[in-house]
């Protein structure tokens, strides 16, 4: 019998600890919104690139290891988002690369930016 009450209490305790230990967690790193209120190619569209492409895809590289596809520039990048390729890229779409190539997927916050400028008609704002 008080073996039986003495893992009762073990087991109450464990359960109780691991879940403070959640809260601290929530608690430790909140939540944060995405905002795609304003997403303009000169701010939002080149900071995503910039952090997660250009190192392939910049003019001085991208005839080595990113396959002659240029996304520098507005003029290099327009095709690539006028024929939603640019979206479906970074999306992981059936039957395209996945980019960024041997890299985690871009966040959820970042394909939604993309998808909303390039269905925007991707101006060059």
């Amino acid at each position: 019998m008080k073996k039986a009450i003495l893992l009762a209490t073990i087991i109450t305790v464990a359960i109780s600890w691991w879940g403070c230990e959640y809260k601290k967690e929530v608690t430790a790193f909140p939540q944060t919104t995405c905002d795609t209120s304003n997403v303009r190619y000169s701010v939002e569209i080149t900071s995503i690139l910039s952090a997660n492409c250009y190192s392939c895809h910049a003019s001085a590289v991208a005839n080595g290891s990113g396959g002659g596809n240029m996304l520098e520039g507005y003029t290099n990048l327009k095709p690539y988002a006028d024929s939603k390729e640019l979206l479906y890229v970074v999306q992981h779409a059936p039957g395209y690369d996945q980019m960024p190539k041997n890299g985690p997927m871009l966040s959820s916050c970042d394909i939604a930016k993309i998808r909303i400028w390039v269905n925007s008609g991707a101006p060059n704002n």
